[in-house]
């Protein structure tokens, strides 16, 4: 408030001064330069504008009765009448422009304040929200985490207590059987787990898509050959440069592959292709077996979502976030009459081209 009152002091100030010296030299030159004269009354309009533009329209008016008191006692003429009827015409619409204008200004400035209040209060909304999901994904993945891991051990615990008795060497074999496959399972869990929660960074090179999908196949045709699986892949003629991490695509591409398998345990077929656009690679894996449940279809890329007895539920998890490390998107569909297609769309990075 100082600083506002001071400003207006020095504003008041310089139209006084401007004011008294076109008086000054208006009077002066009234008898002997009639034509600057006549000049300098029109200058008069710039002290009454100043104040008008800077104290609304009671200082246009205010300052308009000055200059008139000033110049008229010495100039009594019909034109100098005129004249001061044109300055408080002059100072009055400019005093009440400047004042609409001063309102509107004053209006936008508590609106723009409101407005970013309101995005404050937004932002801390958001951060807010943003704290609740992440305490409420790390309470759901602490419960499944919970429940994933009771059932294996509820099974140690069975055969290590069977074991502690007078068995026979058929049921002792079957006891160590159960516990070496409820260690591996826990293994799994613990694996993919880490996996989910501290995933590595990919680490980005020229790669050729045929080539991660032709290894992968290979690597999954024993236990497709086992389950009585077709895997059909009929590669491009020509090369489909991607950067990206070859290491981690191939994850993907084996999760998606081994999760069809076992959908399909008494035989099927799972087909791969490859769609390229100028920003895009897309690599469909569709297969031939029962299809999602429509009510799992939005969760199954969750942790511990799984609809098989002996899955870990973090392979589509994974699977996901790798994909979105990758800035690519990954679609699930049904396929009539049954069947399921998922979609990996990533995109073009200009360094696979050059």
């Amino acid at each position: 408030m100082p600083l506002e009152r001071k400003t207006r002091r020095l504003q008041a100030l310089a139209v006084g001064i401007v004011l008294a010296s076109i008086v000054a030299a208006y009077v002066f030159t009234l008898g002997s330069l009639p034509f600057v004269g006549k000049i300098l009354r029109y200058l008069f309009f710039l002290p009454i504008v100043m104040a008008a533009l800077w104290f609304g329209w009671r200082g246009g008016v205010v300052t308009a009765l000055a200059a008139t008191a000033l110049y008229l006692p010495a100039d009594h003429s019909e034109e100098a009448m005129v004249e001061a009827v044109d300055l408080f015409l002059i100072g009055s619409i400019m005093g009440i422009l400047a004042d609409r204008e001063r309102r509107k200004r004053i209006l936008l400035q508590h609106t723009t304040r409101e407005l970013s209040l309101a995005y404050q209060q937004l932002q801390d909304s958001t951060e807010s929200l943003r704290r609740a999901e992440r305490l409420s994904a790390t309470g759901q993945l602490a419960a499944g985490l919970a429940h994933e891991i009771r059932t294996p051990l509820a099974s140690i615990e069975g055969a290590a207590e069977m074991l502690d008795g007078d068995l026979a060497p058929g049921l002792r074999s079957e006891m160590t059987g159960i516990l070496r496959k409820e260690s591996r399972r826990l293994s799994r869990l613990l694996t993919g787990l880490l996996n989910f929660a501290r995933p590595r960074p990919p680490e980005f090179r020229s790669s050729d898509v045929r080539e991660l999908l032709s290894g992968m196949i290979a690597l999954a045709a024993p236990s497709a050959r086992q389950s009585q699986v077709d895997l059909r892949f009929e590669p491009p003629r020509t090369a489909i440069p991607l950067y990206c991490d070859g290491e981690q695509l191939t994850q993907v591409f084996l999760n998606l592959t081994m999760n069809a398998i076992q959908a399909m345990p008494t035989g099927g077929a799972v087909e791969y292709s490859i769609e390229t656009t100028p920003d895009a690679v897309r690599i469909r894996i569709a297969d031939t077996g029962p299809g999602i449940p429509i009510e799992q279809r939005d969760r199954i890329f969750d942790p511990f979502v799984t609809t098989k007895p002996d899955g870990t539920g973090l392979g589509l998890a994974v699977t996901a976030q790798i994909v979105a490390a990758h800035q690519g998107q990954i679609i699930v569909h049904s396929i009539d009459p049954h069947g399921t297609e998922f979609v990996v769309e990533l995109p073009v990075r200009q360094e696979a081209t050059q």
